[in-house]
């Protein structure tokens, strides 16, 4: 019996709210991160954008279908390349403007504006990446970004 309650005990605390001041570390904590793996995009490419995401984190392509695996999502992110090498076909740049945590602290989304800047044109864009937490840090479950920005103004 004493197991029974104490396993109980175990599971409620492992997704309890977590105080108002932990929470605004855990977002500023996701802001950072979001402001990270565009810097690491820019700095390695396709190959950061894939380790970025956990291992059943999916992409949402506008017009298509959905992306999932480290392997997927490279192949679909190839045209930035890598940077330290040559430079990509294409270039994506974004800044996010906030982030929200579950009470929990578990899970989290960040929105911001973006630019995807190729030969042929510049596409500014608006999107919003779901978060989970791993450890000590920030894996992407999910991305989707659509035309337009999220806030006028505000350029990556």
């Amino acid at each position: 019996m004493k197991w029974i309650c104490f396993a109980l005990a175990a599971a409620a605390c492992a997704h309890a709210p977590v105080g108002a001041d932990d929470l605004a570390d855990l977002r500023k904590s996701l802001l950072q991160a979001d402001v990270a793996f565009a810097h690491e995009v820019a700095l390695r490419g396709a190959d950061a954008w894939a380790e970025t995401f956990a291992k059943d984190g999916m992409m949402f392509v506008d017009g298509g279908g959905t992306i999932r695996g480290h392997d997927k999502i490279r192949a679909a992110m190839a045209g930035l390349g890598d940077p330290r090498r040559a430079p990509g076909k294409v270039q994506l740049r974004w800044t996010p403007l906030a982030a929200e945590v579950s009470r929990d602290g578990t899970l989290g989304w960040t929105y911001g504006n973006a630019i995807v800047i190729s030969a042929k044109a510049q596409e500014k864009l608006k999107y919003v990446t779901v978060w989970r937490r791993e450890g000590s840090g920030w894996k992407a479950v999910a991305d989707i970004g659509n035309a337009g920005l999220a806030e006028p103004g505000i350029e990556p």
